[in-house]
């Protein structure tokens, strides 16, 4: 059977499903999670979907949803009750006069859908709308998938071009849909969650130890690595993140710190301070609580990747929720090169 002909019959039976009696649970899970603040993108709904308007009222969100243009191009609007229209297809969407918001400033995408399975596969309903989307957003940008219990299945059919989502909300929680990795990875993750950050974790099986490493294998600019690093001044232990492309001046943070000598943590020390192996130390999360310290030099960037907890995983994450959730200070203690 083709893939084309599966989805259509998958969708036709998944049309049956009314998700809209979901809706309490789903936004009291969604309001309780730490990561859904800032730039929310999600829909306005049809009669039997879960309906999350109310996340307008939320003082973290700045709700934004789509206008499909008569050239069917999807632009995100800022949601305005009283600005809104009905689309050909019955569905209501902001007018061309809400304010535009740039795919760019998305934090969160909560997508609607047919069906979703465990892995993050999304059917949609079939004019790849959110696919484009999620095309375009930041890397760092969440994606959740938003439905009911009935509708989470084993597998839905997938192509090429078809976007996952990395969670799933339904009445009865948030689930993890991506990809499986060691323990320390996902003890990262959970403590990021905790912290505001949802990551969207990567492995590369040839290693991201470096920031040269990790630069190669994520396909960025060196800069744009933001190294997690213990330093011991005067013996006291303080994380710095700094720019992949920049090293830390040891003189600069010890004159920082009032101490008199910083030193490079061996890779003993940094186990024990962390918990997790230099070359994968994350920026929160750590054993023994740390001051931290974040370089001017990643200023320049507004995603960055940090670690993952192992020497293979990192991911994207904007750099103010990372210098929010690390607790971290600026401060201009690093040199080129």
């Amino acid at each position: 059977m083709d893939s084309a002909r599966s989805k259509d019959q998958w969708r036709d039976k998944a049309r049956e499903i009314d998700h809209a009696a979901a809706s309490d649970d789903v936004l009291a899970f969604l309001t309780s999670w730490p990561p859904l603040r800032g730039v929310v993108a999600a829909y306005l709904p049809m009669v039997t979907e879960v309906d999350l308007t109310s996340l307008a009222g939320v003082g973290s969100v700045r709700l934004v949803v789509p206008r499909v243009g008569v050239d069917r191009t999807m632009t995100m609007r800022l949601y305005d009750e009283a600005e809104l229209e009905s689309h050909v297809f019955g569905f209501l969407q902001p007018t061309e006069h809400a304010a535009l918001v740039e795919d760019a400033d998305i934090d969160v995408v909560l997508l609607p859908g047919l069906l979703f399975d465990r892995s993050g596969g999304r059917l949609g309903r079939g004019r790849g709308y959110y696919d484009r989307l999620l095309g375009r957003v930041p890397d760092s940008t969440v994606r959740i998938g938003v439905t009911s219990d009935r509708a989470v299945v084993d597998v839905v059919p997938m192509e090429a071009h078809d976007e996952r989502v990395d969670w799933i909300v339904t009445e009865s929680g948030m689930s993890y849909s991506g990809p499986s990795f060691p323990d320390a990875a996902l003890e990262v993750m959970q403590s990021a969650i905790d912290a505001g950050i949802a990551p969207r974790m990567q492995r590369f099986p040839d290693g991201t130890r470096t920031s040269v490493d990790a630069a190669k294998a994520v396909g960025c600019e060196l800069g744009a690595i933001a190294k997690s690093l213990v330093f011991e001044v005067d013996g006291a232990p303080v994380l710095v993140l700094c720019s992949g492309d920049h090293r830390v001046d040891e003189e600069k943070l010890a004159a920082l710190r009032g101490g008199s000598r910083a030193r490079p943590a061996s890779r003993e020390r940094v186990l024990e301070l962390t918990g997790y192996p230099a070359g994968g130390t994350p920026a929160v999360g750590h054993r023994v609580p740390m001051d931290v310290v974040a370089d001017v030099s990643l200023a320049r960037y507004r995603c960055v990747w940090s670690a993952g907890g192992t020497v293979d995983t990192v991911y994207p994450v904007a750099l103010e929720r990372l210098v929010a959730a690390s607790a971290a200070r600026w401060a201009d203690i690093s040199t080129r090169g």
